[in-house]
């Protein structure tokens, strides 16, 4: 409220200077696009700005209307905006093998306020609010809340084990299944050295989703999560290659010794994006650990961080996971552009795991290719076949397709 409240005092005493992106002062852009967030579905830049008395701030208002219409057969995934492998029904219905779906609960709307631009005290505040709640509902939602001070964010933004702007666009919300996505609550620090080099570190809010038995439950978290990486870049920042590391602590109870436990999360990343020609660029991820299922896109929510294991005994440990995705974009002309990502997610429970193994997420496939044609830089529209299957520890094994596209309206 009190963010508000100071932006419209802001604005009150602007020049009120209201300009079209096309014929936008281009340190205005540069200073609005480094305070926004950078993931491959994130709002581009507004197509209007407010610029403060003496530039002492600058204000963007943006977001898209965005509408699509798909079809899926197989098994379909009830969800108009993700195609999420993990999602796809392992015990089918006779009679529901394929599903029309529409929606524009995808649409956003954004602000991107920037104060002492020119300073180092310069200060940045950005909310992005969305139309969707939870898979395929409309409701009105906050996606992203955060404050950036020098090289500190703080609020509601990606991860910082996110290396969200590291895969090609997709009409799919969601993208690649292997991808590490996470929205969370932050404390980031980045910071650049020289041409090249960039590194970061933060706190994150903890939040462990377990398989837990009769003889452990959940227990509040006590530390943060511990994101860090170190990057190189090249190209002027259109290519790096970022190494990233998280470590977690995710504490539980056993009810079997009557006190808690922990066991540690850990992982290794690298991801990023290569310039193979002037339109052709190369996106990749691997990332490989244990007890890190929260941050995978297609093992959100499936209890995979931790699971029990040694019947009886009330211990848990950490379910290894490696996730990898390869995927090019060729950009055809300025407003004509295809891409095509393959990606897959695999799961390993311990051996000495002590549950029912029969249902469990085994392994999930992920296959997209699109052509995105930019009508104008207010108008995009294009088409898109996604493929996914799911395989389960007890060989069960289903797969989708879908066929989509979607009108997006930017202002």
């Amino acid at each position: 409220m009190k963010l508000c409240k100071i932006m419209v005092a802001c604005i009150c005493a602007a020049t009120f200077s209201v300009l079209k992106v096309n014929g936008q002062d281009t340190v205005v852009l540069k200073v609005l696009e480094e305070n926004a967030p950078k993931y491959f579905n994130a709002p581009g830049m507004p197509r209007f700005s407010v610029i403060g008395k003496e530039r002492e701030f600058y204000l963007g208002i943006g977001g898209y209307i965005r509408g699509s219409l798909s079809y899926d057969f197989g098994n379909p995934i009830e969800s108009p905006m993700y195609f999420v492998t993990s999602a796809i029904p392992m015990q089918p219905q006779a009679g529901n093998g394929s599903l029309v779906q529409m929606s524009a609960a995808s649409s956003n709307i954004f602000f991107n306020f920037v104060a002492l631009p020119h300073t180092e005290n310069k200060v940045g505040a950005y909310v992005d609010f969305g139309f969707a709640e939870g898979l395929d509902n409309y409701g009105f939602s906050i996606k992203a809340a955060y404050l950036t001070y020098r090289n500190l964010t703080v609020g509601y933004t990606t991860s910082l084990f996110t290396d969200g702007a590291a895969a090609a666009q997709t009409i799919d919300q969601q993208g690649p299944n292997a991808m590490t996505f996470l929205f969370n609550t932050v404390i980031d620090w980045q910071k650049r050295f020289g041409e090249h080099w960039k590194v970061g570190a933060g706190l994150e809010m903890p939040s462990v989703n377990a398989n837990y038995s009769a003889g452990n439950y959940g227990v509040n978290q006590r530390f943060p999560d511990i994101p860090f990486y170190v990057q190189y870049g090249w190209k002027e920042g259109n290519g790096w290659l970022r190494l990233s590391g998280l470590i977690r602590n995710m504490e539980y109870h056993n009810a079997v010794l009557g006190k808690n436990s922990t066991q540690t999360g850990i992982a290794v990343k690298l991801s990023g994006v290569s310039p193979l020609t002037k339109k052709l660029n190369l996106y990749s991820q691997s990332v490989f650990g244990r007890g890190i299922a929260s941050y995978v896109q297609d093992l959100q929510g499936l209890g995979l961080d931790m699971v029990s294991v040694d019947a009886g005994s009330g211990r848990m440990k950490g379910v290894e996971v490696v996730a990898s995705y390869l995927g090019l974009q060729y950009i055809i002309n300025e407003k004509l552009s295809t891409s095509a990502t393959f990606s897959e997610v695999k799961c390993f429970l311990p051996e000495d795991y002590s549950g029912e193994q029969g249902d469990i997420y085994r392994e999930g496939v992920y296959f997209v290719t699109n052509l995105i044609y930019k009508v104008s830089p207010v108008l995009t529209t294009g088409v898109e076949y996604l493929w996914g299957s799911r395989k389960d520890r007890n060989d069960v094994f289903h797969h989708n397709n879908r066929l989509q596209a979607s009108l997006r309206v930017n202002f």
